[in-house]
Protein backbone atom coordinates (compact mmCIF):
# COMPACT_ATOMS: atom_id res chain seq x y z
CA UNK A 1 0.00 0.00 0.00
CA UNK A 2 0.66 3.01 -1.03
CA UNK A 3 -0.46 6.54 0.37
CA UNK A 4 0.06 9.93 -1.42
CA UNK A 5 -1.38 13.55 0.00
CA UNK A 6 -2.97 14.44 -3.14
CA UNK A 7 -3.66 12.76 -6.49
CA UNK A 8 -0.80 14.58 -8.79
CA UNK A 9 2.17 12.87 -6.20
CA UNK A 10 -0.68 9.66 -6.63
CA UNK A 11 0.03 10.09 -10.48
CA UNK A 12 3.54 10.68 -10.18
CA UNK A 13 4.47 7.56 -8.86
CA UNK A 14 2.31 5.43 -10.60
CA UNK A 15 3.99 6.45 -14.12
CA UNK A 16 7.17 5.83 -12.28
CA UNK A 17 5.80 1.98 -11.15
CA UNK A 18 4.18 1.49 -14.96
CA UNK A 19 7.25 2.33 -16.47
CA UNK A 20 9.90 0.31 -14.37
CA UNK A 21 7.13 -2.43 -14.74
CA UNK A 22 7.08 -2.50 -18.97
CA UNK A 23 10.88 -2.52 -18.77
CA UNK A 24 11.61 -5.43 -17.02
CA UNK A 25 10.32 -8.19 -19.26
CA UNK A 26 11.07 -8.20 -23.56
CA UNK A 27 7.11 -8.61 -24.05
CA UNK A 28 5.10 -6.52 -21.41
CA UNK A 29 1.02 -7.93 -21.57
CA UNK A 30 -0.33 -4.04 -20.02
CA UNK A 31 -4.17 -4.23 -19.18
CA UNK A 32 -5.47 -0.28 -18.42
CA UNK A 33 -8.68 0.28 -17.09
CA UNK A 34 -11.42 2.34 -18.63
CA UNK A 35 -13.12 4.96 -16.28
CA UNK A 36 -12.32 8.57 -15.25
CA UNK A 37 -9.72 7.85 -12.24
CA UNK A 38 -7.00 6.90 -14.56
CA UNK A 39 -7.10 9.98 -17.17
CA UNK A 40 -4.39 12.42 -15.42
CA UNK A 41 -2.44 8.91 -15.08
CA UNK A 42 -2.72 8.15 -19.28
CA UNK A 43 -2.25 11.80 -19.78
CA UNK A 44 0.80 11.62 -17.91
CA UNK A 45 1.99 8.50 -19.23
CA UNK A 46 1.76 8.84 -22.96
CA UNK A 47 4.60 11.18 -23.39
CA UNK A 48 7.14 8.77 -21.99
CA UNK A 49 5.70 5.89 -24.49
CA UNK A 50 4.99 7.67 -27.61
CA UNK A 51 7.97 7.65 -30.14
CA UNK A 52 10.45 5.36 -27.54
CA UNK A 53 12.09 2.35 -28.79
CA UNK A 54 12.19 1.45 -24.83
CA UNK A 55 8.49 0.93 -24.81
CA UNK A 56 7.52 -0.70 -28.45
CA UNK A 57 7.43 -4.54 -26.91
CA UNK A 58 4.62 -3.08 -24.63
CA UNK A 59 0.87 -4.85 -25.95
CA UNK A 60 -2.30 -3.63 -24.81
CA UNK A 61 -5.31 -5.27 -23.52
CA UNK A 62 -8.32 -3.88 -22.92
CA UNK A 63 -10.67 -5.35 -19.76
CA UNK A 64 -13.74 -4.63 -21.10
CA UNK A 65 -16.39 -3.47 -23.51
CA UNK A 66 -19.39 -1.72 -23.96
CA UNK A 67 -20.15 -1.65 -27.86
CA UNK A 68 -22.18 0.42 -29.82
CA UNK A 69 -25.80 -1.52 -30.60
CA UNK A 70 -26.03 -3.57 -32.71
CA UNK A 71 -22.46 -4.23 -33.14
CA UNK A 72 -21.27 -6.37 -30.34
CA UNK A 73 -18.11 -8.14 -32.36
CA UNK A 74 -16.74 -4.48 -33.08
CA UNK A 75 -14.61 -1.97 -30.58
CA UNK A 76 -16.93 0.25 -28.63
CA UNK A 77 -16.67 2.58 -25.80
CA UNK A 78 -14.19 1.72 -23.64
CA UNK A 79 -11.56 1.29 -26.83
CA UNK A 80 -13.05 4.59 -28.03
CA UNK A 81 -12.19 6.09 -24.78
CA UNK A 82 -8.61 4.15 -24.39
CA UNK A 83 -7.87 4.67 -27.56
CA UNK A 84 -8.70 9.08 -27.24
CA UNK A 85 -6.73 8.93 -23.72
CA UNK A 86 -3.76 6.60 -24.17
CA UNK A 87 -3.14 4.89 -27.57
CA UNK A 88 -3.71 7.93 -29.77
CA UNK A 89 -1.20 10.14 -27.16
CA UNK A 90 1.07 7.01 -26.60
CA UNK A 91 1.46 6.61 -30.45
CA UNK A 92 0.31 2.74 -29.73
CA UNK A 93 -0.24 0.80 -33.08
CA UNK A 94 -3.50 -1.17 -33.82
CA UNK A 95 -1.77 -4.52 -34.39
CA UNK A 96 -0.06 -3.77 -30.56
CA UNK A 97 -3.30 -3.57 -29.55
CA UNK A 98 -5.91 -6.21 -28.29
CA UNK A 99 -9.22 -5.33 -27.68
CA UNK A 100 -11.84 -7.21 -25.77
CA UNK A 101 -15.42 -7.70 -27.70
CA UNK A 102 -18.07 -10.02 -28.54
CA UNK A 103 -15.97 -12.02 -30.84
CA UNK A 104 -13.18 -13.02 -28.29
CA UNK A 105 -14.08 -12.89 -25.06
CA UNK A 106 -14.78 -16.67 -24.92
CA UNK A 107 -11.41 -16.92 -26.10
CA UNK A 108 -9.83 -14.51 -24.18
CA UNK A 109 -7.98 -16.01 -21.49
CA UNK A 110 -6.95 -18.51 -23.59
CA UNK A 111 -5.32 -16.05 -25.81
CA UNK A 112 -3.85 -14.27 -22.78
CA UNK A 113 -2.17 -17.39 -21.28
CA UNK A 114 -0.71 -18.21 -25.13
CA UNK A 115 0.70 -14.62 -24.66
CA UNK A 116 2.34 -15.19 -21.51
CA UNK A 117 -0.11 -13.70 -19.35
CA UNK A 118 -0.48 -9.72 -18.36
CA UNK A 119 2.49 -8.29 -16.56
CA UNK A 120 0.45 -4.85 -14.93
CA UNK A 121 -3.29 -4.66 -14.60
CA UNK A 122 -4.48 -1.40 -13.64
CA UNK A 123 -8.15 -1.29 -12.06
CA UNK A 124 -10.37 1.29 -10.41
CA UNK A 125 -12.56 0.60 -7.92
CA UNK A 126 -16.54 0.99 -8.27
CA UNK A 127 -18.37 2.92 -5.66
CA UNK A 128 -20.25 -0.52 -5.54
CA UNK A 129 -17.00 -2.41 -5.36
CA UNK A 130 -16.80 -3.64 -8.97
CA UNK A 131 -13.58 -4.27 -10.80
CA UNK A 132 -13.54 -4.16 -14.58
CA UNK A 133 -17.17 -4.55 -15.12
CA UNK A 134 -17.37 -7.74 -12.87
CA UNK A 135 -20.54 -6.12 -10.93
CA UNK A 136 -21.08 -7.26 -7.47
CA UNK A 137 -22.26 -10.82 -7.53
CA UNK A 138 -19.79 -12.33 -10.08
CA UNK A 139 -18.54 -15.68 -9.45
CA UNK A 140 -14.40 -15.05 -8.02
CA UNK A 141 -14.24 -17.83 -10.52
CA UNK A 142 -15.58 -16.29 -13.39
CA UNK A 143 -13.55 -15.59 -16.73
CA UNK A 144 -14.31 -13.35 -19.31
CA UNK A 145 -17.68 -13.07 -20.09
CA UNK A 146 -20.53 -11.85 -21.64
CA UNK A 147 -22.73 -9.78 -19.42
CA UNK A 148 -26.89 -9.18 -20.51
CA UNK A 149 -28.01 -6.13 -19.99
CA UNK A 150 -31.09 -5.62 -17.97
CA UNK A 151 -33.07 -2.93 -19.27
CA UNK A 152 -35.88 -3.63 -16.28
CA UNK A 153 -33.03 -0.98 -14.68
CA UNK A 154 -32.99 1.94 -15.19
CA UNK A 155 -29.74 3.21 -13.31
CA UNK A 156 -27.38 0.43 -15.52
CA UNK A 157 -29.47 2.22 -18.98
CA UNK A 158 -28.49 5.21 -17.93
CA UNK A 159 -24.74 4.07 -16.80
CA UNK A 160 -24.60 2.66 -20.18
CA UNK A 161 -25.94 5.32 -22.12
CA UNK A 162 -23.79 7.34 -20.44
CA UNK A 163 -20.98 5.65 -21.91
CA UNK A 164 -22.34 4.89 -26.12
CA UNK A 165 -23.39 8.13 -25.78
CA UNK A 166 -27.44 7.83 -26.42
CA UNK A 167 -30.13 5.55 -25.15
CA UNK A 168 -30.68 3.95 -28.30
CA UNK A 169 -26.98 3.05 -28.34
CA UNK A 170 -27.33 0.79 -25.94
CA UNK A 171 -26.12 -2.72 -26.65
CA UNK A 172 -28.14 -5.71 -25.43
CA UNK A 173 -25.04 -7.12 -23.76
CA UNK A 174 -21.35 -5.79 -22.49
CA UNK A 175 -17.92 -7.81 -22.08
CA UNK A 176 -15.24 -8.07 -19.14
CA UNK A 177 -12.27 -9.89 -18.15
CA UNK A 178 -13.72 -12.20 -15.23
CA UNK A 179 -12.49 -12.18 -11.57
CA UNK A 180 -9.82 -15.03 -11.92
CA UNK A 181 -8.73 -13.37 -15.46
CA UNK A 182 -7.54 -10.50 -12.90
CA UNK A 183 -6.44 -12.54 -10.29
CA UNK A 184 -4.21 -14.41 -12.51
CA UNK A 185 -2.33 -11.00 -13.72
CA UNK A 186 1.54 -11.10 -12.58
CA UNK A 187 0.83 -7.90 -11.27
CA UNK A 188 -2.11 -5.91 -10.27
CA UNK A 189 -1.84 -1.68 -9.75
CA UNK A 190 -5.16 -0.43 -7.88
CA UNK A 191 -6.05 3.41 -7.99
CA UNK A 192 -7.88 4.96 -5.59
CA UNK A 193 -8.91 8.52 -4.93
CA UNK A 194 -11.52 11.10 -3.69
CA UNK A 195 -13.75 11.34 -0.04
CA UNK A 196 -16.16 9.32 -2.20
CA UNK A 197 -14.32 6.39 -2.37
CA UNK A 198 -13.33 6.07 0.99
CA UNK A 199 -16.57 3.70 2.74
CA UNK A 200 -16.13 1.53 0.09
CA UNK A 201 -12.15 0.98 -0.01
CA UNK A 202 -12.20 0.50 3.85
CA UNK A 203 -14.81 -2.85 3.03
CA UNK A 204 -13.35 -3.73 0.18
CA UNK A 205 -9.71 -4.09 2.54
CA UNK A 206 -11.33 -4.56 5.44
CA UNK A 207 -14.63 -6.07 5.29
CA UNK A 208 -16.07 -9.41 4.43
CA UNK A 209 -14.37 -11.46 1.46
CA UNK A 210 -17.72 -12.05 -0.43
CA UNK A 211 -18.67 -12.08 -4.38
CA UNK A 212 -20.85 -9.02 -3.07
CA UNK A 213 -18.04 -6.87 -3.01
CA UNK A 214 -15.74 -8.20 -5.72
CA UNK A 215 -13.10 -5.93 -5.00
CA UNK A 216 -12.34 -7.78 -1.42
CA UNK A 217 -10.93 -10.68 -3.65
CA UNK A 218 -7.71 -8.59 -3.75
CA UNK A 219 -6.60 -9.09 -0.41
CA UNK A 220 -5.47 -12.57 -1.73
CA UNK A 221 -3.60 -11.21 -4.81
CA UNK A 222 0.13 -12.15 -4.13
CA UNK A 223 1.40 -8.63 -6.41
CA UNK A 224 -1.76 -6.15 -5.95
CA UNK A 225 -0.58 -2.81 -4.83
CA UNK A 226 -2.90 0.01 -3.74
CA UNK A 227 -2.09 3.18 -4.67
CA UNK A 228 -4.57 5.72 -2.76
CA UNK A 229 -4.70 9.47 -1.64
CA UNK A 230 -5.61 10.89 2.07
CA UNK A 231 -8.98 11.12 0.82
CA UNK A 232 -9.72 7.80 0.09
CA UNK A 233 -7.76 6.25 2.64
CA UNK A 234 -8.85 8.30 5.78
CA UNK A 235 -11.29 5.38 7.16
CA UNK A 236 -9.03 2.55 6.54
CA UNK A 237 -8.09 1.78 10.87
CA UNK A 238 -5.18 3.00 12.51
CA UNK A 239 -3.68 -1.27 12.72
CA UNK A 240 -3.98 -1.56 8.81
CA UNK A 241 -0.46 -2.20 6.91
CA UNK A 242 0.56 0.44 5.41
Amino acid sequence: MALFPSQEALTSQAVSAILLAMQKRPRCNFAPTGGSTPLALYQALAPHLRDNLQYHHVHYYTQDEVPFHPFENDKGAIYRHLQRHLFAPAGVPDERIHSLNGGNYSQADRQIRTDGGIDLLILGLGSDGHIAANLPGTPFDSEAHRISVDRKKPALIAALANEVGAKELVPDAYFSFGIKTIMQAKNILLLVSGEKKALILKQALEGPLTEELPASILRLHPACTLFADFDAAQLLSENHPR
